[in-house]
């Protein structure tokens, strides 16, 4: 009986969940001279094969874009409020999630549960062809070494053979195959990403234009001034550094970019710094953009999706709930730095942090903080300019949902 009812309810999901035709991307808006990535084809959806449909969460490979002359598949995970509750398939739609994992990664399943359980569709794939959790790959793409990710360009490989373009392709073909499934809701799909993946969410979130809402994690553009990454790509010759730049590096794309982006960091990530973080944001227009920089954030998986603010960024977006704290403004006048914002809970915390540190690298600079006195016209908080004043600071605000939200970075 047991059996005759897990059949039954694999039935109704397999039936649901064929797919349909898809919205296709918009490349017209995405005023590059030679565009790498083919979108309008990209927009439909993959092919695929379930590998294990018996669980909360689900896995499949899908077809991937073609490396080195051959066809290649991507492992994925899946799952959606029904499956994660255990429930039969229902005629509910809800809204979908991309998740791109970050460098030496994998798609991560609690990932896939944590947003499934959250309300969402979600789908994680991976990027290094080597999931060790599934059967062998018989054709996987790139692995994520830096030989992958820059040396081989030196060496002549085509670009369409590079990490990042098979890596950015595949994700919005993930993208594509979620909208093809028919308990999504076609225009409420989101996308995240953590650290390599921060960076996928930039360039993904700029080229899809079918997203409606994007959150980057530490990721940013300007690799070449990365405290990490510009070490790789100064060991390639000026030619080639700067043909990587202009095909892989996010600055690329990112004033095309069409979702709401929540911008989440700490103001001490090894790899993702102030100045080149400070310069990505800045690409998309404030009216498009949040931010929420919290105070020493540490760099891994777990911390990068943990920020309840990403959800409640995405359902501000797609369901218009009441949105994260944001900043309008900060000025200074006669010693006194003053925060202008929106929250629509009031405040229970604000702070000003700052740095004069310009020796150390990003994750070892020296930070102070002060409390900010908090107005009671709920729009504004002030606090005195330090004393020594500072190079970089930030405001860090968070309501009484212990929700939080910050400030751009104040570049004195």
């Amino acid at each position: 009986m047991r059996k005759t009812i897990l059949l039954l309810l694999l039935t109704v999901h397999f039936l649901y969940a064929q797919k349909r035709e898809t919205p296709v991307i918009d490349d017209k808006v995405i005023k590059v001279d030679t565009l790498l990535w083919n979108l309008r084809a990209l927009s439909k959806p993959p092919k695929f094969e379930w590998l294990r449909q018996d669980g909360k969460v689900q896995s499949m490979f899908y077809q991937g874009v073609d490396y080195q002359g051959k066809a290649t598949q991507v492992f994925a995970y899946y799952s959606n409020p029904d499956l994660i509750a255990g429930k039969p398939q229902s005629k509910r739609k809800f809204p979908g999630v991309v998740l791109l994992h970050g460098g030496g990664g994998k798609a991560f399943r609690e990932w896939v549960e944590k947003w499934a359980a959250e309300g969402y569709a979600a789908i994680a794939m991976d990027f290094s062809g080597a999931q060790k959790d599934v059967r062998e790959y018989t054709s996987p793409g790139p692995g994520q070494s830096d030989l992958d990710k820059f040396e081989k360009l030196e060496k002549g490989s085509s670009l369409r053979d590079m990490w990042t373009y098979q890596s950015v392709a595949n994700a919005i073909r993930a993208h594509s195959l979620l909208l093809s499934f028919r308990e999504v809701e076609q225009s409420e799909t989101c996308l995240t990403g953590i650290s390599w993946g921060g960076y996928l969410t930039c360039l993904v979130g700029s080229l899809d234009n079918r997203f409606k809402a994007a959150a980057p994690v530490y990721g940013c553009a300007f690799y070449d001034e990365s405290d990490v990454f510009k070490v790789s790509l100064n060991k390639l010759s000026p030619a080639t550094k700067q043909k990587w730049m202009k095909y892989f590096d996010p600055s690329s794309y990112m004033p095309y970019a069409k979702p709401q982006f929540l911008f989440v960091n700490g103001n001490k990530d090894r790899f993702y710094n102030v100045v080149p973080y400070d310069k990505t944001y800045k690409l998309i227009p404030e009216k498009q953009r949040s931010m929420c920089l919290i105070p020493d954030m540490k760099h891994s998986h777990e911390w990068g999706w943990e920020p309840q603010e990403i959800r409640y960024f995405f359902e501000s977006v797609i369901h218009e709930k009441s949105p994260l704290v944001k900043v309008d403004s900060v000025m200074e006048k006669d010693s006194v730095l003053t925060v202008r914002y929106n929250a629509p809970v009031s405040l229970r915390l604000a702070e000003f942090y700052y740095t004069n540190d310009t020796v150390s690298t990003n994750e070892n600079r020296v930070w102070q903080v002060q409390k900010a006195t908090i107005d009671k016209d709920g729009k504004t908080a002030v606090c005195p300019l330090p004393a020594e004043g500072f190079k970089y600071g930030f405001f860090y605000l968070k309501d009484h949902r212990n929700v939080s939200g910050s400030s751009a970075f104040v570049m004195h």
